[in-house]
């Protein structure tokens, strides 16, 4: 039961697995990877319960070698730890026993049958993507989910909306949201949506590399992901995403202001720094010709920026609102290109509540004025 193989090659492997790798002590497999083989490579898998990463290491000869789990994070950081060479692994009875010309190394396994493989499911739905095409729309979206379950378990995920042309990735914290759609191939493929967890999310955009296609497979209550020598599986979350989500992006804004990325982020993290720590209020003040940042805190500091801007047309608008600058700030990295747009807009009345006209502000949209397909609403707090 020997294999030989290039130590780099074994170090990327493992290295795709690891973050899934825990240190659960009630369940001590979970803290290792299982180790396969078949013709032609070794598959390395690690799982948290939520989700399974396997991942293809191409040996250089082998011999038989029976499935085994040894910890992960050891072994990670011995193959790390050692130069680029040939390693051989050997298995024998509870330990594995790593080689190499000047050292040796022997780990205790468990038993392979122990280790919780996820079961192969029906799929429902599956579409080819480019994996950079995959990974933009992730990084677009994802930062608007939910971090916090108590606020809403079902935002601590990533709607993904399929359909045979489009695929569209949607995130709220109930603060904000974030939407992106990117075009698929058309193919015969039924309308379907999913719900991906948070965790699963973040460690799919670190394993997507490259400009190879992706396959993705949507099931009753899983996803799967396959990409050139590995495969990425999660469960996905139960319930139902907030159906009037669409509700919230403004068809338009009282007063659209066309300004250099650079120059409001900028502007959004100087005034910020004497904001209020827990809530990072920023007010903004916009007119037709210029826009007023300004914060303050319990010390009784201040900060106030001002930063002119192309006439929008819009003379007699005067939008004064309060955000959390980070949220203004996320959303506009965000956008592609040098320029974005930020669409203001002031307390409207809300035509349901008779007595007393009540208001409400609508959201503040956000876009670059080259992406079409791609819009980010900040709400707005009372200042």
């Amino acid at each position: 039961m020997n294999i030989l193989i290039n130590t780099s090659i074994l170090k990327n492997s493992l290295k795709d697995v690891m973050g899934v790798v825990g240190k659960d002590l009630s369940m001590p497999i979970l803290s290792h990877v299982l180790i396969e083989k078949n013709s032609t490579v070794l598959k390395i898998t690690g799982t948290n319960l939520e989700v399974q990463i396997t991942s293809e290491a191409k040996f250089i000869e082998a011999d038989e070698f029976d499935p085994v789990t040894v910890s992960g994070r050891k072994l990670y950081e011995i193959v790390r730890s050692l130069d680029q060479q040939e390693v051989s692994l050997n298995a024998s009875k509870n330990r594995i026993t790593l080689k190499t010309n000047n050292s040796t190394f022997k780990l205790s396994t468990l038993p392979a049958n122990n280790f919780p493989t996820f079961e192969e499911r029906k799929t429902t739905e599956s579409f080819n993507i480019n994996q950079t095409q995959l990974l933009d729309l992730l990084n677009k979206t994802s930062f608007s989910m939910a971090s916090n379950p108590d606020v809403r378990f079902i935002l601590c995920g990533l709607l993904l909306e399929i359909s045979p042309s489009e695929l569209t990735a949607v995130a709220t914290d109930a603060h904000r949201l974030a939407i992106s759609s990117s075009t698929l191939e058309k193919k015969q493929i039924n309308k379907t949506s999913c719900i991906v967890p948070r965790k699963a999310v973040l460690e799919l955009i670190r394993v997507l590399q490259g400009n190879n296609e992706a396959k993705v497979s949507v099931g009753a209550n899983q996803i799967s992901v396959n990409l050139k020598g590995l495969c990425f599986v999660s469960k996905l979350m139960d319930g139902k995403f907030p159906a009037g989500y669409k509700g919230v992006i403004p068809e338009s804004a009282a007063l659209e202001i066309l300004l250099v990325k650079q120059h409001i982020r900028a502007a959004l993290q100087r005034v910020s720094i004497l904001a209020n720590e827990k809530f990072k209020g920023v007010r903004i003040e916009a007119t037709d010709k210029n826009i007023v940042l300004s914060s303050e805190n319990p010390e009784q500091e201040e900060a106030k920026e001002t930063i002119e801007h192309k006439p929008s047309g819009s003379e007699d608008n005067k939008i004064v609102a309060g955000f959390n600058a980070g949220y203004l700030i996320e959303a506009i990295n965000a956008c592609s290109g040098d320029e974005v747009v930020i669409g203001l807009n002031g307390p409207k009345e809300n035509h349901e509540q008779t007595a007393g006209k009540k208001t409400r502000t609508e959201g503040t949209l956000i876009y670059s004025p080259n992406d079409n397909n791609t819009r980010y609403v900040v709400m707005p707090y009372n200042i």
